[in-house]
């Protein structure tokens, strides 16, 4: 028995013209009035951010472009205060997961401030793969180098549009190692304790097409089709779900990498992962290791590799990380043995299996 229980996102925007038509059609349902656009310095360098502006015409009232990676609180009290001067009552959240996890801290702290007034609205364009949009949840790093969530089922975005022409700017190795964030969040939703039927499908399904695909946009970075396709095997990856927080070790511990030694989340699942993948699937219980010999059957024609079973999963995943030149250690981020223990600590807060 259990429940499933559904979200706000009202849209999900795919494919080619999903900008064009998605921004006006989401203002029009939101009855907005002002809106302000988060986003971070190098997309407001880029074509993106005009392409945007553009769309939202006399309703647009202001642009924060300060939002660092892992989202600093420093950066999104600043943001925060921009809007509130503006009186926006629609955030537009452009680029990765850390201006969108902003605006959904922006809107949490919004409401905790002025409980009285309407939540804010939020539309997310994601230009990296890193599945900030589908979840009920911020994340950020306080003044201390902590990694903090907080969550509601309001901070769910209304709308999601998946433009795959929006990420042609992104670099390739942070669109390609935020694909792997994708991965690590349809694997890990394997093991997670009490997942409604929906969600486990939809990451099952998730998986093959992150695998292709990933590999087709390795291999032809201005693919439009590949990239459409992992946007939606990455919406499909961490299906909008009411339950908060990471979903197992390698969140966990990519939560403790990631905000204490600046080592990008899409990184941090190339390095734990697989490693992660293996040390579950020896120690979960009997219908978590049913699942994963389920994910090993979808993708074990993908790689030129033979896998019976959850650790030789890790093997494939090992495989494709090598693949699409993502390799990497923990030494080359200055990490040291006598490091381990801490990361350790602060990563078992997750949620882990």
């Amino acid at each position: 028995s259990g429940a499933y229980y559904t979200s706000p996102l009202q849209a999900v925007y795919y494919g080619p013209t999903a900008l064009q038509r998605g921004l006006p059609e989401s203002l029009a349902r939101f009855g907005t009035k002002r809106a302000f656009i988060i986003t971070g310095n190098s997309v407001s360098k880029s074509p993106l951010l005009p392409r945007v502006r553009a769309l939202l015409g006399d309703k647009y009232v202001g642009v924060n472009t300060g939002i660092g990676q892992h989202a600093p609180i420093t950066g999104i009290r600043s943001a925060a205060e921009d809007v509130l001067a503006a009186q926006a009552d629609t955030l537009i959240a452009l680029g990765g997961g850390s201006p969108i996890d902003s605006a959904k801290a922006i809107k949490y702290f919004q409401h905790q401030s002025h409980p009285s007034q309407p939540w804010l609205n939020i539309l997310v364009i994601p230009t990296t793969l890193s599945n900030a949009d589908t979840t009920m949840n911020a994340g950020f790093t306080d003044d201390q180098g902590h990694k903090v969530t907080v969550g509601a089922v309001e901070l769910c975005p209304q709308v999601i549009i998946y433009d795959p022409g929006m990420s042609l700017e992104t670099p390739m190795r942070l669109w390609l190692s935020s694909g792997m964030r994708s991965v690590d969040h349809a694997v890990e939703t394997l093991y997670r304790q009490d997942v409604p039927p929906p969600v486990l499908a939809t990451a099952l399904h998730a998986l093959p097409m992150l695998f292709r695909h990933l590999i087709a946009s390795s291999s032809d970075p201005h693919s439009l089709q590949a990239r459409e396709q992992l946007q939606i095997a990455c919406w499909l990856s961490l299906y909008p779900n009411p339950r908060p927080g990471a979903v197992g070790l390698s969140h966990g511990l990519g939560h403790a990498l990631g905000a204490t030694y600046s080592i990008p989340h899409g990184i941090t699942s190339c390095l734990t992962l697989a490693a992660s993948c293996a040390r579950v699937a020896r120690r979960t219980r009997p219908e978590f290791q049913k699942r994963l010999s389920e994910a090993l059957h979808r993708v074990q024609e993908l790689l030129s590799q033979e896998a019976r079973d959850g650790v030789r999963l890790a093997g494939y995943i090992d495989a494709l990380v090598k693949r699409l030149g993502l390799a990497s250690t923990l030494r080359e981020y200055g990490i040291k043995e006598e490091d381990f223990e801490s990361i350790v600590v602060n990563g078992h807060g997750d949620t882990n299996p």
